[in-house]
């Protein structure tokens, strides 16, 4: 027994100090827990606060800054991008997220930013990336073709509303393998609450743009940012989706900007009441939004928050929104809030859902905008003006936002006939048909009269008779017996009825393609707004900004409105201005007095009051014009006290120009002159905008400045 005893002792001690071995050992953990306990190391954690002291910085050239632009964020856009351009960082490219439709607005604005930039050999790159629809998943889909190792992920607002210390933190970050930024969140669904920025380093379940992040945790395309941090936490141990970090930044309360907190209250896809519940709580109208989905929305944001600013309640229905949606939208100033339906209905057959929708609402609505869409087509109202824009023309509709209820009221009162006077220029009417054909037009019927002399050569012939007009009847007339210009322009059109308004254009004009627009918004507030019954005396609109005045009797003589108006001490520069000279290089002309002229010039052609060549205005070029038009129509409006409207946009910016071709009236055409009246036009994308007004809208009638047949400001009694 001694000796069993004893070889069992034999092979026991060596097994227990085997075991004694392996148990002093340290913990070994699995590898991937390793890994997050090594980086959790170089974070140092600490009663779960995370410091970034001393852990080293990206390599200069490895960040991409991927920021989404917008309808509403185009305004501002070159500001955006200033600090990624002016200021030394880490940064090599800024890939801008654009719908396709604002590509060429962006591409302006990129431009303007990367010009006004200071020449540097560490200039980032800036490219337009093209995405139609939802920001976020754009930004992550940019960000997969980014090929750097770091990204910094922005939305619209870019580094905005951020310290100095923490857009330095962000241009050239930490190289942290998780998501890091000044705004975060924290909790679970249902109950999400702000982590605010703080020199300490706090962990996040998620993050809010700005962040930047290492290229490999893009894994997919997310469509939120949520989701985007559920995704980082599942694949760590330790459940962080970020951690936030903020360096001096003043707004602690961030969260609450509209924007932020959408992604941080509960989902909600139905909401029933716009705020203020009662649209009788405010001194405007009503105005119903039919739209399809929340991109569209976000199109339009710019103008639903200004009718909002201007006293008016809102309903919005989102009518084919598949998405589970948020019921605030992200808008383009703090002081713009209001809430919406969504119906998830995406049949063709959704009319019955948007009238028993419409049928719900408590208040009749004054306004309905949709778009021009079969959904709905069959809307109608008794009562309230439905407007339906063509979704082509949905970014470039918020000029009007600055109509009064009044004006909305009429949109569809007023009617366009555009009359085209041509002979033998079938090049310089190509061009201008091409600029008719590109403008916006915001759903209106529009008659196109397309007068032809006749001299009229073949080819003019042939592009009048096979130009394609979609925006309403086209009629053709060609005269049988050679009138010259006086006929061909007074007799291409007559008004039939006081809601008829003429736009004459000969065919060495181009037209911008916001033209109807000046027009509509002029119209409308001059004609049909609460001061029309003081406006008998404006006889039209012009689409031309004068560059000189013509009428001086030594001759024509440089002309700047905007330096007028500062020596004279006129408040605001940028006014438009109403002037006695009509003019003949695009404008409106009002059907009352076109019929007063037609009138006058008759009577005056007769001779019956006075001779042909009788001087009626003292003192100016005109009275040497025989063949002119322009002659007689000066004369009626010295005798009665008429007057034009006028733009002033900055440098010269026009909503039609000249080309001076030769003919009638031009028999020369040198470069000099060619300057002296060919005007930059008002594009989609310039950095010009229709709404660069006083207050961003047409002044008041009796604020317009009023200037005589030579250019001098005059006290006309306008009433």
């Amino acid at each position: 027994m001694a000796g069993g005893k004893f070889c069992r002792a034999r092979w026991l001690l060596p097994l227990l100090f085997v075991l004694y071995i392996f148990l002093s050992l340290p913990e070994q953990d699995p590898p991937e827990q390793r890994v997050d306990q090594d980086f959790a190391g170089s974070l140092n954690f600490s009663s779960s606060i995370l410091e970034l002291d001393g852990v080293p910085i990206v390599e200069a050239g490895s960040l991409a800054a991927v920021l989404p632009a917008t309808s509403t964020s185009l305004l501002t856009l070159r500001n955006t991008l200033s600090p990624f351009l002016h200021t030394p960082s880490c940064i090599s490219k800024v890939l801008v997220v654009c719908p396709e439709s604002l590509l060429s607005q962006a591409r302006v604005a990129v431009r303007q930013a990367v010009r006004s930039a200071p020449e540097s050999d560490h200039n980032p790159d800036v490219s337009l990336y093209p995405w139609n629809g939802n920001p976020v998943p754009g930004v992550f889909h940019a960000a997969t073709q980014a090929s750097t190792k770091w990204l910094l992920l922005l939305d619209e607002s870019g580094l905005g509303s951020l310290s100095e210390r923490t857009r330095e933190m962000l241009l050239c970050p930490v190289t942290v393998n998780l998501p890091t930024g000044p705004r975060g969140v924290v909790g679970s669904p249902g109950n999400w609450s702000c982590a605010h920025p703080s020199p300490e380093t706090l962990p996040a379940s998620y993050l809010l743009p700005p962040f930047v992040i290492p290229s490999s945790l893009v894994q997919e395309i997310y469509e939120d940012w949520p989701g985007f941090g559920q995704a980082v936490s599942q694949s760590r141990m330790d459940r962080l989706g970020g951690v936030v970090r903020g360096l001096g930044d003043p707004d602690s309360n961030w969260c609450n900007i509209p924007p932020y907190r959408a992604f941080i209250q509960p989902d909600i896809t139905t909401l029933s009441a716009p705020f203020p519940a009662d649209p009788f709580l405010t001194s405007g109208g009503l105005f119903v939004f039919l739209l399809p989905n929340i991109d569209d929305l976000r199109v339009v944001l710019q103008l639903v928050c200004r009718l909002q600013e201007s006293g008016h309640s809102l309903k919005v229905l989102l009518y084919s929104e598949s998405r589970t949606v948020l019921g605030i939208p992200e808008t383009y100033n703090s002081r713009c809030h209001f809430q919406y339906d969504a119906m998830r209905e995406t049949g063709r057959d959704i009319y019955p859902m948007v009238y028993d929708w419409l049928d719900r609402t408590e208040h009749e609505p004054d306004v309905i905008f949709t778009l021009d869409e079969p959904a709905t087509r069959p809307v109608q109202s008794e009562r309230a003006v439905v407007i339906r824009i063509p979704r082509d023309d949905l970014p470039y509709v918020q000029w009007m936002g600055s109509l009064s209820l009044t004006e909305w009221m009429d949109w569809h009162v007023p009617q366009l006939e555009i009359s085209i006077i041509t002979q033998d220029r079938p090049q310089s009417l190509e061009r201008l048909l091409s600029s008719l054909t590109r403008a916006r037009y915001f759903g209106d019927s529009v008659t196109l009269r397309m007068n032809m002399e006749q001299s009229s050569d073949f080819e003019t012939v042939r592009i009048v008779g096979t130009y394609q007009w979609t925006h309403g009847s086209v009629f053709t007339h060609r005269r049988v017996v050679h009138g010259g210009l006086l006929p061909a322009v007074v007799e291409s059109w007559y008004p039939h009825s006081n809601h008829s308004y003429g736009l004459l254009l000969e065919d060495d004009v181009e037209v911008s393609p916001l033209f109807y627009a000046w027009i509509k918004m002029s119209i409308l507030r001059y004609r049909y707004g609460e001061a029309s019954s003081e406006t008998a005396r404006l006889f039209g609109i012009s689409l031309y900004q004068q560059k000189n005045t013509e009428l001086h009797p030594e001759g024509r003589k440089a002309f700047d409105p905007r330096k007028l108006f500062a020596q004279n001490h006129i408040m605001d520069h940028s006014t438009p201005y109403l002037s006695q000279i009509p003019c003949s290089w695009g404008a409106v002309y009002f059907p009352e007095h076109w019929r007063e002229f037609h009138a006058y010039l008759a009577d005056r052609l007769s001779e019956k009051t006075m001779e042909i060549d009788r001087i009626v205005v003292p003192n100016v070029r005109s009275n040497n014009w025989t063949k002119s038009w322009k002659k007689y129509f000066i004369e009626m409006v010295y005798l009665r006290g008429y007057v034009m409207l006028y733009p002033n946009y900055e440098g010269f910016v026009s909503l039609s120009t000249n080309h001076l071709e030769v003919g009638s009236h031009v028999k020369e055409r040198s470069k000099e002159k060619e300057e002296m009246f060919r005007l930059p036009l008002m594009e989609l994308s310039s950095s010009v905008q229709l709404l660069d007004l006083p207050g961003a809208r047409l002044p008041e009638w009796d604020a317009l400045p009023v200037l005589n047949l030579t250019g001098f400001l005059i006290n006309l009694d306008k009433s």
